[in-house]
């Protein structure tokens, strides 16, 4: 219906000057727009905020008004002469007023309708309007972090001849920005309590009860290895100056997972499965981890070869392909996408979704082409425009793949431009020039790729026009879709696996309010769209886990910032006094929250900040014990 309304509207406006087609096209798309509007807000109020429902509003508005003043100036015209045949002639003069009044009405109306014409597609970059339902332990919460440290401003990567990973990525600071994040999206203080939230809520949306990882699950770490498709051997890339997935953030996500939620390393699948397995990653990955299943098409040299399932299991919902995908995901309990942050010349973006085009296989597996190039078409350059079907939403919502994932991790560590991800700096805020250094994680599978667009939005609008991949027309198609299915392409009904049980909502999907402040309507309050929780490294403290004796406390305030009602979260390794203290940007001390002994373990304190003026303050606890003292201090900002 919406796509109904674009084009009629663009004929209206090309025949503006007709007044048989103003009349004509008046009233379809009035009388069309109210039975359209109404039919769909009546059994779902919450669609009245969908992008669609704002282009059809202002027609549907427009046409009541315009029926209502044309019926009130009938009657008043009526009025008027029989008043002016009594020879009551103040009455007769006011109804002639207000069938004036009427007709002014009736030409605003209609004057509002033919407005109505620039709600073109391009309106689904409309701020703040949600669309879908938002999931993840945190519903629709998507943490980015990022720390300038991570990456050497000094890389020119065209220059480079050597492993520009190893020479220009710093391995401690991604290990802590990989860390941090985990902690800040789940509100818990140690690593193994934040996995293992993660782990059972999975359980729960699975039917499998609140359980944690249990040894001998397997999981599959799905990542980007584009420039090893054509890679002869494995000991060299084709291109210094192109990007794949940041091997420390790789190297950040075993160490978690094996020293910390203690999987077995031979439990851990990890590769792009048709890509060669080069040796950057090997020596890196590999010596720390050797036995870990490290998967490629090739499986020489001490990789796993990928085995692709017997039958097609992946159904493409427009009942035009099959294909078959590895049977290690099928045998996988969990599934871990770590994407790249880039735009691509096809398909505008690759993130969370089109990083699967890389799990999908067609007649076997082979490292020297692409496997999935005969599903190219669906992407924007080949189909522009809105509500087509995209086979994205298909990945997004099979069972074996999307269904899977656990948690989704882009790495922005370097980012890149295009399917070649040609390494560059970023000119947007707060990067201002700087390699963007950053990792976003969530577990709603449509919000970030919803943030990830937005930066990419954001950092290309002024680029050249053959760099702007991101502004084709259709590039966020597969994102309303998979958020809503009412949104769908006609006749499309999306069911990856063919078994008759169509997908619902995969997640949220909105734009931020602008990309300065970068608040989404869970930020403002407004709406139970996105969460974007901002940290930079610099601004945020240490937050340590349980085992570190060196670090016996931790703490940290959420909301931050903060509007009322929060909490003051905090871990003791050991029993002592604590105390904790409010100081305002001047370092001077607003007033002490608490001064008591307590024992170890994890605390949860609610505050409410409403006494506080806005600003910006440090919460300070001091620990005291036998042993010496520890403090620990967190920056927050109070909003009104």
């Amino acid at each position: 219906m919406k796509i109904i309304f674009w084009k009629v509207l663009s004929f209206f406006k090309k025949n503006g000057n007709s007044r048989f087609w103003h009349i004509v096209v008046f009233f379809f798309l009035g009388i069309s727009s109210t039975i359209w509007f109404l039919s769909r807000i009546i059994t779902k109020p919450t669609r009245a905020t969908y992008p669609c429902m704002r282009a059809a509003a202002p027609i549907m508005s427009g046409f009541i008004i315009y029926l209502i003043t044309l019926g009130g100036t009938v009657i008043a015209f009526r009025s008027f002469r029989k008043k002016l045949a009594s020879a009551k002639y103040l009455a007769a003069a006011s109804f002639l007023i207000v069938a004036f009044i009427m007709i002014s009405l009736s030409n605003a109306a209609t004057k509002k309708e033919v407005s109505a014409s620039v709600m073109m597609p391009e309106n689904h970059l409309t701020a703040n309007a949600p669309i879908g339902v938002a999931s993840g332990l945190k519903p629709g919460r998507v943490v980015w972090i990022w720390d300038e440290d991570a990456t050497d401003k000094n890389l020119v990567p065209a220059n480079n001849k050597a492993n520009w990973w190893a020479n220009f990525t710093n391995k401690e600071v991604v290990d802590e920005m990989l860390k941090k994040s985990i902690l800040q999206y789940t509100d818990l203080t140690t690593i193994p309590l934040a996995w293992d939230a993660l782990f059972k809520y999975f359980n729960e949306q699975h039917g499998k009860g609140s359980v944690g990882y249990k040894p001998g699950e397997k999981i599959y770490i799905k990542i980007n290895l584009t420039n090893a498709g054509s890679v002869s051997g494995t000991t060299k890339v084709r291109d210094f100056e192109r990007m794949d997935a940041t091997p420390e953030v790789l190297l950040a996500l075993l160490k978690q997972l094996i020293e910390q939620v203690g999987v077995a390393q031979s439990d851990i699948y990890l590769g792009d499965p048709f890509r060669t397995f080069h040796n950057l990653y090997w020596d890196m990955l590999q010596t720390a981890y050797p036995d870990v299943v490290y998967c490629d098409g090739k499986g020489s040299n001490g990789r796993h070869q990928t085995v692709p399932t017997e039958d097609p299991i992946m159904i493409f919902s427009d009942k035009k392909l099959e294909y078959r995908i590895p049977q290690e995901f099928v045998d996988s309990e969990y599934l871990i996408n770590v994407p790249c942050l880039k735009t691509h010349d096809t398909g505008g973006i690759t993130l969370g979704a089109k990083n699967h085009q890389g799990s999908v296989l067609q007649g076997g597996v082979s490292s020297s082409g692409q496997s999935a190039m005969g599903l190219h078409p669906y992407l924007p350059q080949n189909s522009s425009g809105y509500g087509k079907y995209r086979h994205l939403v298909d990945y997004l919502g099979h069972e074996q793949l999307g269904g899977k994932t656990l948690i989704t991790i882009i790495d922005g560590i370097w980012a890149g431009r295009s399917w070649e991800g040609y390494v560059e700096k970023w000119n947007m805020a707060p990067f201002n020039g700087d390699y963007p250094s950053s990792i976003f994680v969530s577990q709603d599978r449509v919000a970030i790729d919803a943030v990830g667009y937005d930066f990419l939005l954001e950092e290309y609008k002024n680029k050249e026009n053959k760099a702007q991949y991101a502004y084709m027309s259709g590039t966020d198609d597969y994102l309303i879709q998979a958020a809503d299915p009412t949104q769908w392409a006609a006749g499309i009904e999306y069911d990856p696996e063919g078994d008759g049980t169509p997908i619902e909502s995969l997640g949220v999907y909105e734009h931020w309010n602008n990309a300065t402040e970068k608040k989404y309507s869970r930020n403002l309050g407004t709406g139970n769209g996105i969460e974007l929780v901002s940290l930079k490294m610099s601004d945020i403290n240490s937050v340590v886990d349980l085992n570190d004796p060196s670090n016996p406390i931790a703490a940290k305030i959420f909301p931050n910032p903060a509007k009322d009602n929060v909490k003051i979260l905090y871990h003791l390794a050991k029993p002592c006094r604590v105390t904790a203290e409010i100081f305002n940007s001047a370092g001077e001390k607003v007033t002490t929250l608490f001064n008591k002994n307590e024992i170890s373990g994890e605390y949860n304190h609610p505050w409410n900040v409403q006494n506080l003026s806005p600003g910006n303050y440090i919460l300070q606890i001091n620990m005291n014990s036998t042993q010496g003292n520890s403090v620990s201090t967190v920056r927050f900002n109070v909003k009104k």
